[in-house]
């Protein structure tokens, strides 16, 4: 995490290997109703996914950004995105890798996104997955908010093993989180990732919720005469 305008980099799991899927969530609290283009910095490679604002009416806004990323035979090491927003603006990222995700389809459906204003529970939407077996869903979401950079998420039920969030104080601070299922309904609606802390109307958050297609493996050939 960091203090905009300093890029904020996360240190890659070690062990990766390629093909593995990169998942990275960043959000941005401030107090400044501007439109900030978030990207990631180094290294190259990374795609969009989820671009979600709450910004229009209350005073800490959050902006929300997902990227993901197959790794390659040599899988990247770390990753920088854009540290933006006034000198009073907070930037928290966090990041998970998954194995075993189809290459070609990673994502079984168009991924959903919701925000709203006046608190800082993020609620990831309802996903309707195509259903694959070995689907997992994944969410992720930040808030804006004044609480400080101990505030946390308590994911919804199915969303603990490996969930993770990060935040960072500033005079506009951020909270973000992301976590996962490795069997949802169909379709699955996560649940509220609560926010700690006293929650107040000036709080806003933004949320996705994103389906994994699982790669088809091919048998083993075999030879016969």
């Amino acid at each position: 995490s960091s203090s905009p305008n300093a890029d904020t980099t996360i240190t890659l799991p070690g062990g990766m290997a390629q093909n593995d899927l990169v998942i990275v969530a960043q959000a941005i609290g401030d107090n400044d109703n501007a439109a900030l283009t978030m990207a990631v910095v180094t290294p190259t490679g990374y795609s969009n996914v989820i671009t979600q604002i709450s910004n229009t009416a209350d005073t800490q806004d959050v902006y929300f950004k997902v990227w993901y990323k197959f790794m390659g035979a040599t899988p990247d090491t770390s990753v920088t995105v854009d540290g933006l927003g006034g000198a009073d603006a907070a930037s928290a990222a966090v990041c998970m890798v998954f194995r075993g995700v189809d290459t070609t389809t990673p994502f079984d459906v168009t991924s959903t996104t919701a925000s709203a204003i006046d608190t800082a529970h993020a609620n990831p939407p309802s996903i309707d997955h195509l259903n694959p077996s070995g689907v997992w869903t994944v969410i992720a979401g930040g808030s804006g908010h004044t609480l400080g950079d101990t505030s946390t998420y308590t994911f919804p039920t199915g969303y603990t093993t490996n969930a993770i969030d990060r935040g960072h104080n500033d005079t506009s601070d951020v909270t973000v989180g992301m976590g996962y299922k490795t069997t949802p309904a169909d379709p699955e609606d996560p649940g509220v990732m609560t926010h700690s802390g006293t929650d107040n109307v000036a709080f806003a958050w933004a949320a996705a919720s994103m389906a994994l297609r699982p790669a088809v493996f091919a048998p083993a050939q075999n030879a016969y005469r």
